[in-house]
C-alpha cells in the first residue's frame, strides 16, 4: 500500500474585532473588502470545485481537491466561513464524509484553537487550545479528530502529552524535528540519532509520553514539501504528476509520502495552483498501487513499529527553534534593508506578563462565582460555539445561585480567558514588523482583556505598556505603547461610541445596529436630530449602560453626535458602520442630485456632485490621520464620477496638519497617498 498524503494547513487569525465580533474593513485586502473574503476567492472556494482541463483546453472534470488530500482549518477560520461562506464549509465536511466512506478515515484535522505557539505557553493554556481545538472539530464535522495540527509545528513534549489527555493520537512535524529512533520496546542502547537527511519518513512512529501514553508522528517530505509552497511545481498539473508518481515508486510498497504545507498554497499564494493540484489527484488516483488518503488511513494498515524521541522546542518555519515568535532570529518574510525584528522580544514579554496576571484575575474572580474555575474555561467553548447556550450553562457551572452581579462577574471572566488565548496567536510576531495588521490583532485582543481585567478590579494596562514601550516599528519608528494606544485601544468600544455609532446611522436612514451590542433608544430620530438615551447592552457579557445622545444633521453633510459628553462624527464610527454611513452618505447625494436635475433653475449636476463632495472631503480631513482612508475614497469617487473637485481648501487643510504633526503621526502610506492625491509639495509626501 502506497499513501500519498498531500496535506493542506488552511488557516487565518483571528480577525474579529475584539468588541464587535466581525471583520472590518481591510484596505490592504484590496480588491476585496478584507483577507478573510479575498483568500476564501482565491483559494479556499476554488478548492471545491477545481478545473482540470486537457492539453486542448477542454474542461474534464471539477475536483473538490478536499475529499483527496488530508487538511485541516483553524477554528478561527471555521468561525468565518460557517456564516460567510457555507457553501464553502459544506464542501469541506462534505469531503471528509466522502473520505470516511472511502477510506474508513476523514479526511479533516483538528487544530490548536487559537494558533499560539504552544511552547511559549503555559501547560495550563496548552491544554485548553487543545481541548478547545478538538472540541471545535467535533462541533463543525460531527465526530471526534483522530489527527491535530500544532501551530507553525511547533513541539515540546507538553504539547504531546496535551494531545494525548485529548484522546488525539496523531500529529504532522518536519524531519528535522526528530532527535533519535528505536524499535519499539528496544532498549536504551538501541537508540540511534537522526538527521533529516537520514530519517525515513516513509513510515510512522511512536512518540512515548509515559508508559502506554503517547502520540503517533508522520514526518513530511521536506524537499516536496518545499517545492510545492516555494518553487515552480504547481505552474503545470503534469508536471507536478510526475514528480509525485516519481517519489512514489522511489518510496517503495507499504509507504506513505507525505506532503505538507500552507493550503492557502493552492490558489492564493500560486494563482490557479488548485487546478494543478486537481489535475494531479485526478491523474494519481486512477493509477493502480497509489492510495490518495490521509496518515490514519495507512496506520490502520501499518501501525508505527519505532519509537521517535522529538527535538524539543522546534517549529517548521524557524531552524532557530521557537525563536521567531520571541526574539530577533533572523527569520522574517521580506527583505527590507535595515528592518530589524527586535520589537519581538518586548512584545512577547509584555503579553507573557499579561497572559499571568489575567490567569491570576481570572482564577480569582471565577472562584467567587464558579465551581471549578479552569475545569469551567475548558468547557466555555460550547458557549463559544452556540452563544445562546450561555445561560443554561452558566446555571449549570456556577458555585451558587448568581444574582445579576455575580452572573456579569462570571461572564466578564470567561471573555477575560478567552481573549487572554486570543493575544497569543502566533501570527502577532511572525511578520516582519509592529506596526502591521497581525500584531495588532494581538494588541487588540490584549487591550479587550486589559478592559475586562479593569472591570473585575485590576488594572493591568500600566504595567502592560512598561513593557511594551521598547518596542519600535520600521516603518516610522513608533513606539510600542503608540501602536497599542492608536490601533487597539483606539479601537474600544465603549458605551457612548457605540450609542453614538448608532445614532449616525439612525440619522443617514440606516438600522441603528452595532454588531455585538443590542440598542434601545428611548426615541427616534425627528427633523434630522435624535436626542435619546439610549440603552446599551454588550452581549458577550451582558453589561449594561445608559448614554444620552444628542445628534444631528445638516442636509447634504454627515451627521454629527454628541454621547457621555464627547463629540462623535463619521470618523469615530466602527469600520464597519462607516462603510454603511458612506454609502448611505453617497446615496443621499444620489438622490439630491436627482431632485436638483428636475427643478428648471437646477445645478448642473457636476457642479452639484463637486460642491457635495467637497464638503464630505473637508469633513474627513478634520479628522487626519484617521479620516485619510476616507478621504481617499472621496477622490476616488469623483474621479470615477468624471467631476473636478477645488482642492484648493482641501490643500490647505491637509497641508496645515501635516505640518503640525511630529513625523511618527504623519509617516503612515495613507497620508503619504492623500498627500501625493491633494498634490502638495513633496516634503509633505
Amino acid at each position: 500500500m502506497r499513501v500519498l498524503a498531500l496535506h493542506g494547513h488552511f488557516y487565518q487569525p483571528p480577525r474579529e474585532h475584539p468588541w464587535l465580533g466581525v471583520v472590518e474593513p481591510e484596505p490592504s485586502a484590496a480588491p476585496y473588502r478584507d483577507w478573510n473574503a479575498r483568500i476564501t476567492a482565491e483559494c479556499y472556494a476554488p478548492n471545491t470545485a477545481a478545473r482540470v482541463f486537457d492539453s486542448a483546453a477542454r474542461l474534464r472534470a471539477v475536483v473538490n481537491t478536499y475529499a483527496w488530500t488530508s487538511f485541516d482549518f483553524g477554528p478561527t477560520l471555521l468561525a468565518w466561513l460557517a456564516p460567510r461562506a457555507p457553501e464553502v464549509m459544506a464542501a469541506v465536511r462534505g469531503a471528509d464524509a466522502e473520505s470516511r466512506r472511502r477510506t474508513g478515515h476523514g479526511n479533516a484535522w483538528a487544530q490548536a484553537w487559537g494558533h499560539a505557539i504552544l511552547p511559549l505557553s503555559t501547560p495550563r493554556d496548552v491544554r485548553t487550545q487543545v481541548v478547545w481545538g478538538r472540541r471545535d472539530f467535533e462541533h463543525r464535522f460531527g465526530r471526534p479528530p483522530e489527527g491535530m495540527w500544532l501551530p507553525e509545528m511547533a513541539v515540546d513534549r507538553t504539547s504531546l502529552a496535551a494531545l494525548a489527555q485529548a484522546d488525539i493520537g496523531l500529529t504532522m512535524l518536519a524531519p528535522h524535528q526528530a532527535r533519535r529512533i528505536r524499535p519499539l520496546g528496544a532498549g536504551a542502547d538501541a537508540w540511534r540519532p537522526v538527521t533529516p537527511e537520514t530519517l525515513d519518513t516513509r513510515r510512522l512512529y511512536h512518540c512515548v509520553l509515559a508508559p502506554h501514553v503517547g502520540v503517533d508522528v508522520v514526518f513530511r517530505d521536506e524537499a516536496l514539501s518545499r517545492d510545492i509552497a516555494f518553487g515552480a511545481l504547481l505552474a503545470d498539473g503534469a508536471g507536478l504528476a510526475a514528480r509525485l508518481r516519481a517519489a512514489l515508486e522511489q518510496a517503495g510498497s507499504a509507504a506513505i509520502l507525505t506532503v505538507a504545507g500552507d493550503g492557502e498554497t493552492y490558489g492564493h499564494h500560486h494563482r490557479f495552483g488548485e487546478m494543478a493540484l486537481a489535475f494531479a489527484l485526478r491523474a494519481l488516483g486512477r493509477e493502480a498501487g497509489i492510495t490518495l488518503a490521509g496518515p490514519a488511513a495507512f496506520r490502520e494498515r501499518h501501525p508505527p513499529a519505532f519509537e521517535v524521541e522529538i527535538a524539543e522546542g522546534t517549529s517548521w518555519s524557524c531552524p532557530h527553534g521557537v525563536e521567531r515568535w520571541r526574539a530577533d532570529c533572523g527569520c522574517r518574510a521580506g527583505k527590507e534593508p535595515g528592518w530589524t525584528q527586535a520589537w519581538r522580544l518586548p512584545l512577547r514579554q509584555a503579553i507573557d506578563w499579561l497572559r499571568d496576571e489575567l490567569a491570576a484575575v481570572y482564577e480569582t474572580r471565577a472562584d467567587d462565582v464558579l465551581r471549578d474555575p479552569w475545569g469551567a474555561r475548558d468547557r466555555y467553548v460550547d458557549c463559544v460555539l452556540e452563544p445562546a447556550r450561555t445561560g443554561a450553562w452558566l446555571a449549570a457551572e456556577a458555585s451558587h445561585a448568581l444574582s445579576t452581579a455575580g452572573t456579569l462577574q462570571a461572564r466578564r471572566a470567561l471573555e477575560l480567558a478567552r481573549h487572554a488565548l486570543l493575544m497569543q496567536t502566533s501570527c502577532g510576531w511572525f511578520f516582519d514588523d509592529l506596526g502591521g495588521l497581525e500584531p495588532t490583532l494581538v494588541l487588540r485582543h490584549a487591550a479587550r482583556a486589559i478592559e475586562l481585567g479593569e472591570a473585575l478590579g485590576a488594572r493591568l494596562e500600566d504595567g502592560f505598556l512598561t513593557r511594551l514601550e521598547p518596542a519600535r516599528t520600521n516603518l516610522d519608528r513608533r513606539t510600542g505603547v503608540e501602536v497599542y494606544c492608536r490601533a487597539a485601544r483606539g479601537a474600544a468600544a465603549t458605551p457612548a461610541r457605540v450609542a453614538a455609532t448608532a445614532a449616525l446611522l439612525a440619522l443617514h436612514g440606516e438600522p441603528p445596529e452595532v454588531p455585538g451590542y443590542t440598542l434601545r433608544f428611548s426615541a427616534g430620530p425627528t427633523d434630522g436630530r435624535l436626542v435619546a438615551d439610549a440603552e446599551v447592552c454588550e452581549e458577550a457579557t451582558g453589561a449594561t449602560a445608559r448614554v444620552h445622545v444628542a445628534a444631528d444633521r445638516i442636509p447634504g453633510a454627515p451627521a454629527r453626535c454628541r454621547a457621555a459628553e464627547q463629540d462623535f462624527t463619521l470618523a469615530d464610527a466602527f469600520g464597519v458602520q462607516r462603510e454603511r454611513l458612506l454609502a448611505a452618505l453617497v446615496r443621499g447625494v444620489e438622490r439630491s442630485l436627482h431632485a436638483e436635475l428636475r427643478r428648471p433653475d437646477a445645478v448642473p449636476p457636476a457642479a452639484w456632485l463637486a460642491a457635495a463632495l467637497e464638503r464630505v472631503l473637508d469633513d474627513r480631513l478634520r479628522d487626519l490621520p484617521r479620516g485619510a482612508a476616507d478621504a481617499l475614497a472621496i477622490l476616488d469617487l469623483a474621479e470615477a464620477a468624471g467631476v473636478q473637485l477645488d482642492l484648493g481648501p482641501a490643500q490647505v487643510r491637509a497641508l496645515g496638519w501635516w505640518q503640525a504633526s511630529p513625523p511618527e503621526v504623519r509617516a503612515s502610506e495613507t497620508v503619504a497617498a492623500l498627500c501625493a492625491r491633494l498634490a502638495l509639495a513633496p516634503e509633505a509626501v
